[in-house]
């Protein structure tokens, strides 16, 4: 991947696109054929009259679309000084290439702002490192663990776990081009530590049976505490309160149980609701505020880190039936699995360790198999010469040519 690109200058809001626009358009060109022409859409609540940071915002996110549509990564650090911005490092890592860039409309409308961007997007290159995975992983997502219940009583944030829940897997199915999100909102696994072992059991691997996942996202809220509002003109007015929000994502292995990827996620943004309002997360109006649209767009940046590690890891399906030369493997039309595909059957064997706790090895066979039916979930393949998989059953992988 070709070395991050950095610029560190002081600039003003009103200068934040045209930097933008300068960066971008100092890439190298690609030809028209090769390239995709997109709009992509900002929005962001004017908080205190602030059109200036509002903007801002609108464009980030605007930008934030953008890199989950094409692989461009955008960043942003700002220095403060008694409220003035004094310093704005710009950072983007070029996994793609975006060329073009215009600023086409900017409304302002009900205090808020939305800002629409044309791009022309190129495909990334192709990562020498690694064979981009062409399937799609299915993600088991249990409801969100939140630390600290009692910070839910400032806005008496009713099922704001299973919110939170529902959220990420629609950000997760809308925008991964290496996942899917198979939402279980409404159930709770307490302690996540238990999903690395209990009682000689990986817990991932039986969630994972159960639910025909490969993976296994387990959320942990840290933070949503809200800081004190801010008085204006002796007292006489506050500003609205900042409430942070710090979770936590870990990725587990359905088939080994282990921890593949950790990473912890953190913004903060006004909380426009009155003090001792009751604020709905199932709302529309909660996902429109600022708050809401800050963690939407955490869920993003997430989602974008969490397919740079499924590219270069080969998805393994499972055997889950097998009858005569015919089996079944646990993905299906959803995965990406089409008729006539290919898969190399690898066996599966669990040894007990120094604890007693059952560890999977895998080792080569000869055996490949052919799809022959598809349906959204599985898939039924027939084996290429029947002599190699005398061997094959239940539990053991599949991974396709």
């Amino acid at each position: 991947m070709p070395a991050p690109i950095y610029v560190k200058k002081p600039v003003t809001s009103q200068h934040k696109l045209a930097l933008v626009v300068l960066i971008l358009m100092s890439l190298f060109q690609v030809p028209a054929a090769l390239a995709e022409q997109v709009e992509v859409t900002g929005r962001a609540k004017i908080v205190n009259g602030d059109i200036d940071k509002a903007r801002e915002d609108a464009i980030s996110q605007a930008l934030n679309y953008a890199s989950l549509k094409a692989g461009v990564n955008f960043s942003s650090e700002q220095s403060i000084d008694q409220g003035r911005l004094t310093q704005d490092t710009f950072q983007m890592q070029r996994m793609g290439t975006a060329n073009n860039v215009e600023l086409m409309s900017e409304m302002i409308s009900q205090n808020t702002i939305t800002v629409v961007l044309q791009l022309e997007l190129a495909e990334p290159e192709p990562n020498a490192q690694c064979k981009s995975q062409l399937l799609k992983a299915s993600i088991m997502l249990p409801q969100s663990y939140l630390q600290e219940r009692e910070q839910l009583r400032y806005g008496q944030l009713a099922n704001f776990e299973q919110q939170i829940t529902l959220q990420l897997g629609k950000v997760i199915n809308s925008q991964s081009r290496h996942s899917f999100a198979r939402v279980h909102a409404d159930e709770k696994i307490d302690n996540t530590n238990q999903l690395v072992n209990f009682r000689g059991y990986r817990i991932p691997t039986w969630l994972g049976e159960i639910t025909e996942s490969q993976y296994i996202l387990q959320p942990d809220i840290i933070d949503i505490s809200t800081e004190p509002a801010e008085s204006r003109f002796f007292g006489l007015s506050e500003d609205y309160p900042q409430r942070q929000f710090m979770i936590k994502m870990t990725l587990y292995h359905a088939i080994s149980g282990e921890v593949v990827w950790t990473e912890t996620f953190t913004t903060s943004a006004p909380w426009e609701f009155e003090k001792q309002e009751v604020v709905s997360p199932a709302n529309q109006r909660f996902w429109r505020s600022s708050y809401g649209q800050a963690i939407s767009e955490i869920f993003q940046q997430s989602v974008l880190t969490l397919d740079n590690q499924l590219n270069c890891r080969p998805l393994l399906g499972q055997i889950i039936a097998r009858q005569g030369d015919r089996l079944i493997i646990n993905l299906g039309r959803k995965n990406g699995v089409k008729m006539g595909d290919k898969f190399q059957i690898v066996l599966q064997k669990n040894i007990p360790d120094r604890l007693n706790t059952m560890r999977p090895i895998a080792s080569k066979s000869r055996a490949s198999v052919v799809i022959e039916q598809v349906s959204e979930d599985s898939a039924t393949a027939v084996f290429e010469g029947i002599d190699a998989a005398d061997n094959i059953q239940v539990n053991d992988i599949a991974i396709k040519n």
